[in-house]
């Protein structure tokens, strides 16, 4: 079947937009993402250039797929093992106090369990992009407090990806099957030691045998075979696929050659075409009206989160002999939602879970969040120790 015209003129249009905006949201260190939010407002609910259209929304998926992959190649927990028990305990904390949170605040504005859960969900995963690039801004690269953060960010990657499963699983199997859906969070975590252990091993030593190869670019094809490959399965086990992404980055980040030759590929090609049009898109079904009447829920979502992150994440490093200004930055670098939270609203959206309305509540208190978030964390940063 031919392609339709009409699909490389919304492509073009989609992703240029997404680019500009994106690098000029960057100068004003404000994360681009937020950019390329804005790139899809523009060009759809103001402009009406694009409309959502199937096409788009697979490329759109498969840029969620290389953004959790890539975050994948970069969570190495090698390097982190010295702080990863009072990170893990912060950042599952944090999350558990805006989850909370959020499932309250959900059932109470729109009445729904389900609704209540896409919500909590939502609210409850920080952006560690967002973050780190909030942190190096204020002057922390690689000091002691940014591999604190570092730690903290990466538990809650990890819980992050737990939430997503359970979300797509509860809303799969349904709560008549909800064992279903406890014995799938054994699974993934099963999963994560096997990836760590004797999977990392086997991905790594395969990589290494294919760097000597004279076809450069297969470490572009088999690190996107075994995405694919691992996405599939977890699919049809019933586990979100962005979480077989996320684990396939995990499983070749111990190669020598992940750092130096397969994530810059990977960022080529995501963050040049897929990861663009993945968050424009998402962008597209907003309602603007519904933003103008439900400015104060959002403005009500975002304090709240944050708050809860700030005494989740932050406050309770307390007990950890961290001093105040670290335990304001933690709390702080906490805050931005992101990726996560609209991969969570978008796959509502798509099952029918979310209405246009609320799914441009939670979009709008995603954006909010990442642009107070440099605001928070300086004056965080310049608290006294």
């Amino acid at each position: 079947m031919a392609l339709e015209i009409q699909i490389l003129f919304d492509i073009a249009i989609i992703l240029i937009a997404a680019k500009i905006l994106g690098e000029i949201t960057d100068r004003l260190k404000i994360s681009s993402l937020v950019g390329e939010v804005l790139g899809g407002l523009i060009v759809g609910p103001i402009l009406l250039l694009v409309q959502p259209n199937d096409f788009l929304a697979q490329l759109a998926n498969l840029g969620v797929l290389f953004l959790v992959f890539i975050i994948g190649l970069n969570t190495k927990f090698d390097d982190l093992k010295r702080d990863v028990y009072k990170g893990s305990t912060l950042a599952v904390a944090g999350a558990l106090l805006s989850l909370a949170a959020g499932f309250v605040l959900g059932f109470y504005i729109f009445g729904s369990l389900d609704v209540a859960i896409v919500v909590g969900v939502a609210v409850a995963s920080t952006s560690t992009a967002i973050s780190l690039r909030s942190l190096i801004d204020v002057g922390e690269f690689r000091t002691a407090l940014y591999h604190k953060v570092t730690v903290l960010l990466t538990a809650d990657d990890v819980v992050s990806i737990l939430l997503l499963s359970f979300l797509t699983s509860y809303f799969t199997f349904g709560a008549v099957e909800i064992w279903k859906v406890g014995a799938l969070f054994f699974a993934v975590i099963g999963f994560f030691f096997l990836i760590l252990t004797a999977g990392s091993r086997l991905v790594s030593t395969t990589l290494d045998v294919l760097g000597k190869l004279k076809d450069e670019q297969i470490l572009i094809a088999f690190p996107l075979v075994i995405v694919f490959i691992v996405a599939f399965l977890s699919e049809h086990v019933g586990m979100a696929g962005v979480t077989g992404a996320f684990l396939a980055g995990m499983a070749m980040n111990r190669s020598p050659l992940a750092e130096s030759v397969i994530t810059p590929k990977m960022k080529t090609i995501g963050d040049g075409f897929f990861i663009p049009i993945f968050f424009a898109y998402s962008a597209l079904a907003l309602d603007l009206t519904t933003f103008a009447e439900f400015w104060p829920v959002i403005i009500l979502l975002v304090a709240v989160t944050a708050i809860t992150k700030l005494i989740g994440s932050g406050l309770l490093a307390r007990i950890y002999s961290m001093n105040k200004k670290e335990q304001l930055v933690l709390g702080a670098s906490a805050i931005p939602r992101g990726e996560y939270s609209i991969i969570a609203a978008q796959f509502a959206l798509a099952a029918g879970i979310l209405t246009g309305q609320i799914y441009t509540v939670i979009l709008s208190f995603v954006i909010l969040s990442i642009i107070i978030t440099p605001i928070v964390l300086h004056l965080a940063h310049r608290a006294k120790a």
